[in-house]
């Protein structure tokens, strides 16, 4: 009998420790998201991307990456994360030196990498079965 309360135990908070990571994961990648379709509205709304707003809204959604980062690569594929990691990074530094054509493109870029991450990593009927 204490087995089985034991093994129940340690079942509960295994599972417990699973919806903590879906529900975890889930809302950093929906706040880095929102974060970029924000860093990609402002710079649909002027001609250069060096400007206070888009530079504000890049380190933002950038920041919440570089926060929990570390975190997110404990739970998820290193190879797409690693990718994620650059082009954000690269993101950063051609809004801060003005390559608009560039940086629109890695917005797009790591909008459709997000969109990947959220679909592989959170559980619904496509990637259960």
């Amino acid at each position: 009998m204490k087995k089985l309360i034991i093994i129940s135990i340690v079942f509960a908070l295994m599972i417990g420790a699973a919806i903590w990571e879906i529900f975890y994961t889930t809302g950093v990648y929906t706040d880095i998201y929102d974060g970029l379709v924000k860093v990609q509205e402002s710079m649909d709304k002027y001609e250069d991307v060096y400007n206070e707003e888009t530079v504000a809204l890049t380190e933002e959604a950038v920041g919440i990456w570089e926060k929990n980062k570390e975190i997110l690569f404990c739970f998820g594929n290193h190879n797409v994360l690693r990718m994620v990691d650059e082009k954000l990074e690269n993101l950063k530094a051609m809004v801060r030196i003005n390559y608009t054509d560039d940086a629109k493109v890695l917005v797009a870029v790591s909008l459709s990498l997000i969109e990947a991450i959220q679909n592989d990593t959170v559980p619904n009927a496509t990637n259960l079965f």
